[in-house]
């Protein structure tokens, strides 16, 4: 059952919260943890062979898990499962791709405000080369608008890692990275498309800087089209690697330079994610050191037309170890969701959790120990908000055969501010 402050109109909180903050700065204290929306589920049903790397999107009516792994006929495809809003599956799961010679992985998939899902994934050797990128549409239904289609029109050596963001209209965006096409290492490349999947414009390099390594890109669009990338890159201060950002219109056109997100430079900063939305955007990723043991997850909000940003701020409160592989997702009003993997005592080899944010910059809620099963490694987590219930999946190996599967977790945050947790109003 929803608790009772959540009646509360956003309105009233609001109010309420600036009230609270011109009193007193947020102190963090004994604050409800997220509630459970039942347990922990699997998600792939097809258990033979590994079933690992989760992606997510949120749906008209719920949201969308993709994952790579073994199915009947293909050793190693792209497979999607559609829920609805409680959680209980839209029919069976489907394999996204039909070209099944060598290996299809590392899916990302897309769905803004009722549009149709948009999956994008690397194929190795079907450009003709070595990985290239490849998208394929469903409607609504789940049901394939068309064929696969390639992404990528430069098909030298390696396309690698896309993601992919889509409007409410169904225009989207696939980036990914290519290795030796801006001259040096990898480098940042990306292609819009049209809802009827038409290309819109050719691809283009998102990276300006193009000495030594620009990979693992992330791509945020918002309802009207207007999109950010981000990546991981050696930047030209002689830094090890930063997190940098490109914004651009809904035209395709960047909008301003691109630009380092990370304000601590010691160490290396990697694997960013990024969601945005009506005009603000959050970006989250590892760090190396900053939190004084090992990789922590650190985050930094902007607003999307000046540039202007919030203090960058850590985001885990367990430091011992590394804590890695950061994912974030959006509300509607910025509030998010962040998880990424970490281990502790209660989860050694790897388990996974999550932080809750008010306008993604004030804590809803504790540190959260998302999994339930604890035996053996949980990884590679994605996470998704449908109508504020935020949903996270990942890798456990606990599929019966004993082989890597996908779990999923459904969770009430609150999404109020701590100060604000202990009231309840009618």
């Amino acid at each position: 059952m929803r608790p009772p402050f959540l009646t509360l109109s956003r309105s009233a909180v609001l109010v309420l919260a600036v009230a609270v903050f011109l009193v007193a700065p947020p102190v963090l204290v004994a604050q409800p943890p997220p509630w459970p929306l039942g347990p922990e589920f699997r998600v792939n049903t097809y258990t033979t062979g590994p079933q690992r790397r989760p992606a997510m999107a949120a749906t008209q009516g719920g949201f969308v898990v993709a994952w790579e792994g073994a199915s009947q006929g293909d050793p190693d495809g792209v497979l999607a499962q559609q829920y609805n809003g409680f959680g209980a599956p839209i029919g069976l799961e489907f394999r996204v791709n039909t070209y099944t010679t060598s290996a299809q992985h590392s899916p990302s998939v897309a769905s803004k405000r009722g549009s149709n899902l948009i999956f994008a994934w690397q194929s190795e050797g079907q450009d003709g080369d070595a990985g290239g990128i490849v998208g394929r549409r469903f409607g609504t239904n789940g049901l394939p608008l068309g064929g696969e289609f390639q992404v990528n029109s430069y098909t030298t050596s390696i396309q690698s890692a896309p993601s992919i963001a889509s409007d409410s209209a169904g225009n989207f965006l696939v980036v990914w990275a290519s290795l030796g096409q801006d001259g040096s290492d990898y480098g940042v490349f990306g292609q819009r498309f049209a809802s009827s999947g038409a290309p819109l414009g050719g691809e283009f390099r998102v990276n300006t800087y193009t000495t030594g390594f620009q990979g693992h890109p992330a791509a945020g669009m918002d309802p009207n089209g207007y999109f950010i990338v981000v990546w991981e890159g050696e930047g030209a201060d002689d830094q090890p690697f930063g997190i940098f950002a490109q914004r651009y219109l809904n035209t395709g056109t960047p909008l301003g330079g691109e630009f380092r997100v990370n304000s601590y430079t010691p160490g290396n900063q990697r694997y960013p994610s990024v969601d945005n939305d009506f005009g603000r955007f959050v970006v989250v990723w590892q760090s190396d050191g900053q939190d004084g043991s090992g990789y922590g997850i650190f985050a930094k909000k902007f607003i999307f037309g000046s540039g202007s940003s919030y203090p960058e701020f850590r985001v885990n409160t367990f430091t011992t170890g590394a804590q890695a592989h950061p994912k974030v997702a959006t509300t509607g009003v910025l509030d998010c969701a962040i998880t990424w993997e970490s281990g502790d005592a209660q989860d050694p080899q790897g388990g996974i959790f999550a932080m809750f944010y008010y306008g993604c910059s004030i804590p809803s809620s504790m540190e959260y120990h998302v999994n339930t099963q604890t035996a053996g490694i949980q990884n590679g987590p994605a996470v998704a908000i449908w109508a504020d219930f935020p949903v996270i999946a990942w890798t456990s190996e606990q599929d019966p055969d004993g082989s890597p599967g996908v779990y999923g977790q459904r969770l009430e945050p609150g999404w109020l501010p701590v100060e604000l947790q202990d009231f309840t109003i009618e």
